[in-house]
Order: C-alpha cells, then sequence, then structure tokens
C-alpha cells in the first residue's frame, strides 16, 4: 500500500480530508506542511491545505509545491468551522490563546473581539495538546469543530460566524501529472518570464484570453532565487476536447513571451 504524508498529528482537517480521496493509503503525520511537501518520493504521496474561503491561499503549500516541482493530482474540499474552549471559567480571564496558523485568519474577528494575543501552531491538533498540558495560565484554544468539549469550563461554538467556511486539499506526487476523469478539469501552472519587461503579465493573459480558456485564480509570487523576480501561478478550468488549445497556448507562452511555462496538474473539477 502507498504511503500519504499528511499535516498532523492525527485528528487534523487533513487527515479528516485523507478519508475522501479516491485512493487509500497507509497514514504518516507531520508537524508541518513543508516536511508534508518533502517527503514526497516514489513510495508517498502528500496531501497538504491548498485554499480557504475566508483567508484565501495557503501560501506554505503553494510555494512548497512549486519548489519542489510537485504534480496535482486530485483534490478534496471540506466544510471547516472552530471553537473556542478554555479550562478557565469565563472569556474575561483569558489573555492568550493558541490558534493554527491558517485558523487564524479565519478566526480574526473572535480574536480580536476578545482581545486575545495568538500563539501560533502548526496544526490545530497541537493547539489542543498544548492547553491539556495546562502550562500556561488564562489561556484557550481554538480547535476543530469535530474536537470533543466536555471537559473545558468555558466554550464558544462556530466563532467564525454565519459564513460557510470551505478548505480545498490537493493530493500531490512525484508522478508526472495524469488527465483525470471527467468532462470538465483544473488545471494548474506556473509561469517564470525569462525577461523582465513592462506588459509581460497583460500578455501572458492576453493569451489565455485569445485561446478562450477561464481562469479561476491568478497569484504572483516572488522567485526567491532573485530579488524583484516574480513566477505566476494560475489556475483555470479546461475541458479534455481542448487540450489542444492549451499544447498551443503553452507554445505561445514560451517562444512569443519568452517564459517557461510548467504544467502542474490537470484533476478533478470541484
Amino acid at each position: 500500500m502507498k504511503k500519504l504524508a499528511v499535516l498532523g498529528p492525527k485528528g487534523t482537517y487533513s487527515d479528516k480530508a485523507a478519508l475522501k480521496l479516491e485512493e487509500t493509503y497507509q497514514i504518516e503525520y507531520f508537524p508541518n506542511i513543508l516536511e508534508v511537501i518533502h517527503h514526497m518520493d516514489d513510495e508517498t504521496d502528500a496531501l497538504v491545505p491548498f485554499e480557504n474561503t475566508l483567508d484565501g491561499f495557503v501560501m506554505e503549500s503553494l510555494d512548497g509545491i512549486i519548489k519542489t516541482k510537485a504534480s496535482i493530482h486530485y483534490q478534496v474540499k471540506l466544510d471547516v468551522n472552530f471553537n473556542f474552549a478554555s479550562y478557565e471559567e469565563k472569556i474575561e480571564e483569558i489573555k492568550e490563546v493558541y490558534v493554527q496558523f491558517k485558523a487564524y485568519g479565519q478566526c480574526q474577528d473572535f480574536i480580536l473581539k476578545h482581545n486575545l494575543i495568538p500563539i501560533i501552531t502548526q496544526s490545530n491538533i497541537e493547539s489542543l495538546e498544548l492547553l491539556k498540558k495546562k502550562e500556561r495560565k488564562n489561556i484557550g484554544a481554538i480547535l476543530p469543530s469535530h474536537i470533543p468539549l466536555e471537559e473545558f469550563p468555558c466554550v464558544y461554538r462556530s466563532i467564525i460566524g454565519e459564513i460557510k467556511d470551505e478548505t480545498r486539499f490537493v493530493l500531490l506526487s512525484k508522478e508526472a501529472p495524469q488527465i483525470h476523469k471527467g468532462s470538465n478539469l483544473s488545471c494548474s501552472v506556473v509561469i517564470t518570464p525569462k525577461l523582465d519587461q513592462p506588459g509581460v503579465l497583460y500578455s501572458i493573459l492576453k493569451s489565455f484570453n485569445d485561446h478562450g480558456i477561464n481562469l479561476s485564480a491568478i497569484l504572483s509570487r516572488p522567485r526567491k532565487d532573485i530579488m524583484g523576480k516574480y513566477i505566476f501561478y494560475i489556475e483555470f478550468v479546461l475541458n479534455q476536447k481542448d487540450l489542444a488549445s492549451l499544447e498551443a497556448l503553452q507554445l505561445e507562452i514560451e517562444e512569443k513571451e519568452e517564459c517557461d511555462f510548467h504544467i502542474l496538474g490537470y484533476y478533478n473539477l470541484l
């Protein structure tokens, strides 16, 4: 059975997302996203949180995928919500809160409303484990909604409010990108301009428009090897019948716009 590297420990939203994959894996847990990605090999795939409704893309995941040239093979989506819990009796007694780095952005309104000082963790379950150690007074934790709360005197539920919050997870592999089954696909590419010149992004986007490809996301990220140089992550919907258009688009951008065009993957459309 193939292995799957997942953000741990057991019980995280990443762990729950793994249950929705088409393939069954032997799960291995790692303490942060970069370790999850770097443990990929021929026998191990990786599952990482990629985008959240309230807080956007997970940059640690995106940068790790780009750096390692991992391929995106599949995606799943989970509804997420958070509760607040503490061993203190009243919220007024609480000064600090353990909160996972991405949950901080999702629950920022609650944190600010109660004047809490965030202590950032790498996973929601780490926040729970730190709270249970009781090493600090006047502290609480922001926890996934599926964690039992009976032992905590102070509890606030569904602290993100009425907004429907979802997190998208992507399955990564060292294997080359594969065409997923289905009439419509999501596709992700990374485009790296070789020359820094005015209008390069406009020209790239015009090429997509000329080929009738509908973009769903575009981000610029620093190259990290040269100051002031950027790469572009672009995501779009693609009909399998239009794969030939993608080949023509890639050739056009590589030759006419003098850019490197790297396909991260073709995968199921959510």
